[in-house]
């Protein structure tokens, strides 16, 4: 498991993460997300949307190497997931990783 799987997860249980293409567009909307993260089968018209509102919001965008379906099993998820978005990394340091 990568280093950057890792601090996801640690994201996932200890923060507020949010979930799907839909969701992540509204977050960063709102100027709630402080990330977002893509799968590499995300479909092209949401993630080019996803980066346009993520340029304007000045927050990283970050292209997993996982599908959609390894992403969902990586949130314990029974579904594939295209996008995530973080509001509040909890005790992970993927912000620190993905700037890096």
């Amino acid at each position: 498991m990568s280093s950057v799987d890792h601090e996801l997860r640690m994201a996932i249980n200890t923060g507020r993460v949010r979930l799907g293409s839909k969701v992540a567009m509204r977050e960063i909307r709102m100027g709630r997300a402080k990330m977002a993260i893509l799968s590499s089968n995300c479909p092209e018209v949401v993630k080019e949307r996803v980066e346009d509102y993520g340029r304007l919001a000045e927050i990283p965008i970050f292209e997993h190497q996982k599908d959609s379906l390894d992403l969902g099993v990586l949130c314990g998820k029974p579904f594939p997931v295209s996008a995530i978005v973080i509001n509040d990394p909890g005790d992970s340091k993927i912000l620190d990783l993905v700037d890096a």
